[in-house]
């Protein structure tokens, strides 16, 4: 037992995620995935110790009521179970998005419980963290990148009973299997944020999983060779050119295409705008619409968006190997 805090402030990073994986009837397993941890966007979160819980989500596109609803439950919970006396007064900030493909989810649940814990004079392992915010059902990406940034490579859950669902949706009993977590290389990474084109609501993103899955086997096969045999290995080997080849590819498998095909023809063109100002690949994170680049370039790209496309926010970024960081006061 630690000493406990009156004033808390973690700062979480964002996350690319590049694919999700067994999306068909699997012998094996279901989900998996992979993807990385970048430096931008960045989630703000202040924490002070009261008596009982609140939370402010002072962003311009901030967490609906019942998913503030679901977060209050499970720190009321942890408290519970652990017999902590104080609370949390939460304020979110920083211009992490939700439901943008930046997997805020995520990463507020986490710095909350990491939050509640350290008000109270502990410091619990990532494990117990991740246990008990029952996220990374769907991939093991987001939390593993909060604790400790880099890629991660996961096989998902063992098959069961339980249909495809979006992570926010999955009571996970246990996390994916992580196939590998490893650093990224130091590679500039292009973000653009469609404003135009509305993120998908949580009951929305339900009825997606529920309509696309399952998969047929041979699609995901396809997937899964270009995830492996080219991500993985570009990024493993640093190798940036075999890295926007598969990227490219991945677009066109059946997972990532039906993800892209709900936001219609208004994202292909931001996608075609980012290629005719010299993007060399270009990926949809997650269910997007939030969309991401390499280039030879990339500050000049995103020069040229903000000229081409008013109706986009586009920065460069990179990403990053470390996690979440907290600071006291």
């Amino acid at each position: 037992m630690g000493r406990s805090q009156q004033r808390l402030k973690i700062v979480v990073h964002s996350r690319i995620h590049l694919t999700l994986l067994a999306m068909h009837a699997g012998e094996y397993r279901i989900n998996g995935g992979i993807g990385f941890s970048i430096a931008d966007p960045t989630g703000e979160l202040v924490f002070s110790g009261t008596p009982i819980f609140s939370i402010d989500d002072q962003r311009a596109d901030p967490l609906s009521p019942s998913e503030l609803a679901r977060l209050s439950a499970i720190l009321h919970a942890e408290q519970k179970r652990q017999g902590f006396a104080t609370a949390l007064a939460v304020a979110i900030g920083g211009r992490m998005r939700t439901h943008s493909g930046f997997g805020s989810g995520t990463a507020i649940s986490l710095a909350c419980l990491e939050a509640l814990h350290r008000m109270n004079g502990t410091a619990p392992s990532p494990a117990a963290l991740i246990s008990a915010s029952g996220r990374g059902g769907a991939s093991g990406v987001g939390i593993h990148a909060y604790f400790s940034g880099g890629c991660v490579f996961d096989l998902g859950r063992p098959v069961g009973i339980e249909p495809h669902e979006p992570s926010h949706q999955v009571t996970a009993s246990r996390s994916p299997l992580v196939l590998d977590h490893l650093p990224m290389p130091e590679w500039d990474i292009g973000i653009c944020i469609p404003l135009g084109i509305p993120h998908k609501s949580e009951a929305e993103e339900r009825a997606f999983f529920e309509r696309t899955c399952p998969l047929p086997a041979e699609a995901v096969y396809k997937t899964l060779h270009h995830a492996l045999f080219g991500l993985y290995a570009a990024i493993r080997e640093a190798d940036r050119a075999t890295f926007c080849r598969a990227l490219r590819a991945v677009q066109e498998c059946a997972w990532k295409k039906a993800e892209r095909l709900e936001y219609g023809p208004a994202l292909a063109e931001i996608e075609q705008a980012l290629y005719d100002c010299g993007a060399d690949a270009v990926g949809m994170s997650s269910l997007g619409p939030t969309l991401f680049f390499l280039a030879d370039n990339v500050a000049d790209v995103v020069s040229r968006m903000q000229s081409a496309r008013p109706d986009c926010e586009c920065f460069l970024t990179r990403p990053t190997n470390g996690g979440r960081s907290m600071h006291d006061g």
